[in-house]
């Protein structure tokens, strides 16, 4: 009996797992988190999202659109960051981890305002991805807007 609904519990788990997406539009709802994350959404951090996902996943610019619109949607209904990063944690190595802390730290100096809510957005992830710190500093000072 308890065997059945362990096995049974396990598959929903799976399949719920698989329903929610890929890695790409985990990613992609962790960067919208950025850009959310101080309470506003510039213009220049949604369009900079868009230029990245074509260039990081070579996509033309309409399934760029399409995935902020699916992001949007994903980082919207989901309860917590962890749920967004099993995936990526499972499939992405750590190089791949840190490359995306590196951008969602681009998202957030996009409208050349850094803001605390990102930064603290940004360690929090980069926590859960077990992503150094030493890369998330890097990422940060990479991105930075010229003073």
């Amino acid at each position: 009996m308890i065997g059945k609904w362990l096995q049974a519990l396990t598959e929903k788990v799976t399949h719920q797992e698989t329903d929610r997406g890929d890695d790409r539009l985990a990613a992609a709802a962790l960067m919208y988190e950025v850009a959310r994350a101080d309470g506003t959404l510039a213009s220049e951090e949604l369009t900079h999202m868009v230029t990245l996902f074509a260039r990081r996943w070579s996509l033309p610019d309409t399934e760029a659109g399409e995935l902020l619109d699916a992001a949007r949607q994903q980082a919207e209904d989901a309860t917590d960051y962890h749920e967004l990063v099993m995936a990526i944690r499972r499939q992405w190595s750590a190089e791949k981890r840190a490359q995306l802390v590196h951008d969602m730290w681009e998202i957030a100096h996009a409208d050349v305002e850094g803001h605390h809510y990102e930064e603290y957005v940004i360690r929090k992830v980069a926590d859960l991805l077990y992503v150094s710190h030493s890369d998330f500093i890097r990422g940060k000072l990479a991105s930075e807007p010229p003073r």
